[in-house]
């Protein structure tokens, strides 16, 4: 892989990782805990690969072509083995968030006029006015992890960080947003699959068939109102076609009967905001019998304003 080959994929790295920290920001997930989700998966897949190449998995090996220390291998190996969670940190429970909030509200070195808290330091400084984050903790529930706690209270909206120096609590009650675990956990499949599609193109053999790639795009900024319009065309025409395609797949299905070995196949439709740039493409390798190496096809101009009934310019 050449140097520029290298810089590319890092960059589809960093492409699909900014749109997740908006998510990440929400439910509170530091930089430190993805990347240790990171290189466990890294070491994770690594040994699998050696292990379908027949090659020894030592932590030596491991470390030497992961660029990691042998330590901190043995570290990650022995989470996997374990089912450690990917998290870092140990959350607080909602009785030892209630207590500190109570004491933010009640001790004096933590509490003004008539109950109101005052604003903390994320961390000790010295010279400053204010009490830290880390004090209010020592008093309210010695000995828990304070970044766990901080966490908690942010993705509740209970305080809020404030220049990225001041803590300013916003509530005194502890009220956790409601989590609904399948939509993440929908969210982490469907977008392992997208991403699947664009490796298997990339790298297939030349005896493995080209999977199916295409998406439309406006070609200027339009309005929300188009928007609205878009997605409501986009919305039955989809929905239409995926229904098209589970009749003929339940029909594939029965014609083929019981058989011993065998995948799942689908396609998958998505309204997106086009947020990162790009004109409006084509790309289909459905139908493509050249080699990985030179398998894109020249885009096509598809008019999308025509199926909104609005005039293309």
């Amino acid at each position: 892989m050449s140097g520029s080959e290298k810089e590319a994929l890092l960059n589809v790295f960093a492409a699909l990782v900014r749109p997740l920290m908006r998510a990440a920001f929400e439910y509170g997930i530091s930089a430190g805990e993805i990347a240790s989700v990171v290189r466990r998966v890294y070491i994770q897949s690594l040994e699998a690969r050696l292990v379908e190449q027949k090659r020894p998995t030592t932590d030596a090996r491991l470390a030497v072509v992961s660029g990691l220390t042998r330590s901190d291998v043995a570290g990650l190996r022995e989470g996997l083995r374990s089912g450690a969670i990917h998290g870092a940190k140990a959350g607080a429970s909602p009785q030892q968030i209630a207590s500190l909030l109570t004491a933010w509200h009640t001790h004096p070195n933590f509490s003004g006029a008539y109950g109101l808290p005052l604003d903390v330091d994320v961390y000790p400084l010295q010279g400053s006015p204010r009490h830290s984050f880390q004090e209010l903790v020592d008093i309210a529930c010695p000995g828990i992890d304070r970044d766990a706690l901080l966490d908690e209270l942010v993705a509740a909206r209970s305080v809020e960080i404030v220049d990225s120096t001041t803590i300013r609590c916003l509530s005194r009650a502890y009220v956790p947003r409601g989590v609904d675990i399948t939509r993440i956990e929908r969210m982490g499949r469907f977008l392992a699959i997208v991403t699947d599609n664009f490796v298997h193109n990339l790298l297939r053999g030349e005896d493995e068939p080209a999977y199916f790639e295409r998406a439309v795009v406006s070609d200027e900024p339009i309005s929300t109102q188009a928007r609205d319009r878009f997605l409501k065309v986009g919305g039955e025409k989809g929905q239409e076609l995926l229904a098209e395609l589970d009749t003929f797949l339940t029909g594939l299905a029965a014609e083929e009967g019981q058989i011993e070995q065998g995948r799942k196949y689908g396609v998958g439709i998505y309204f997106f905001e086009d947020k990162f740039g790009g004109n409006s493409t084509k790309f289909d390798e459905s139908n493509s019998n050249q080699t990985k190496s030179s398998s894109i096809v020249a885009p096509q101009e598809i008019d999308v304003l025509a199926a909104l009934g609005m005039k293309s310019k």
